[in-house]
């Protein structure tokens, strides 16, 4: 992988590498620092979720790309992993891997990662991982089409293939019955949906529903959602409008 096409794919990306030996995570970050556009570095996982929450903050976005070292002080690249993973389920992390954490590779592959640069580090093998990796950040972007994205106003988006909702770029927490719901709300977006539509699809999904859980599901939901993104239609159901 030559430098000159690697750039052209990381240059507009973040990234945060957590590292605890310091002449390894300062020698790493003067190359990440040359071809990202933003990098922030960390000596443990509190230190760099700490980082990850303020780059949050300030840029309203997570960053693309999250390089981990395993054994840490304070908390460990695995921990770290799992926080991250429950936050962003999409969230791209490559582990710096040496031969002895074996013992923590099956958790880490449960929790989605697949990317592992072996110890000492290669630089040939960290470019086509980082490559790798910042492709599948570029092609992910390109996924969201008109057709997979909905957008429901006040910087408010539904992702139809992921079932994800996100408001300002940041991932909005939903439970499994209020992401059913959008999901039968999105399916019959401008029409009205019953109560006895939603307690049948519910029903197919292996959940009881009366009439008192479904208003009081719909009143936490619309919580999230822009106002007026459901409608109440009086004596018939609820409608979704999406932004016009």
């Amino acid at each position: 992988m030559d430098y000159k096409t690697l750039f052209s794919h990381t240059k507009d990306l973040s990234l945060l590498l957590v590292e605890d030996y310091e002449p390894l995570r300062n020698d790493m970050a003067e190359v990440l620092e040359d071809l990202f556009k933003t990098v922030a570095v960390a000596s443990n996982g509190v230190e760099a979720l700490g980082l990850y929450d303020a780059y949050q903050t300030e840029n309203h976005a997570l960053f693309d790309i999250v390089i981990s070292d395993i054994v840490m002080p304070a908390m460990n690249g695995v921990d770290l992993c799992e926080i991250l993973k429950k936050r962003n389920e999409d969230q791209q992390i490559i582990i710096l891997s040496a031969y002895t954490d074996t013992d923590y590779l099956l958790r880490l592959i449960n929790l989605g990662i697949a990317q592992f640069i072996n110890k000492p580090i290669q630089q040939e093998q960290l470019f086509d991982t980082l490559f790798y990796v910042s492709e599948k950040v570029s092609r992910e972007e390109v996924i969201i089409t008109e057709t997979s994205l909905m957008d429901l106003g006040e910087n408010v988006f539904w992702y139809k293939d992921r079932h994800v909702l996100t408001r300002d770029r940041l991932p909005t927490v939903l439970t499994r019955h209020e992401i059913l719901l959008m999901q039968l709300l999105v399916e019959k977006v401008e029409q009205v949906c019953s109560s006895d539509d939603i307690m049948h699809y519910f029903y197919l999904q292996g959940v009881d529903l009366n009439e008192k859980s479904i208003r009081n599901m719909v009143f936490k939901l619309r919580k999230k959602l822009p106002n007026k993104a459901i409608n109440s239609i009086y004596g018939l159901g609820y409608q979704l409008t999406p932004a016009k």
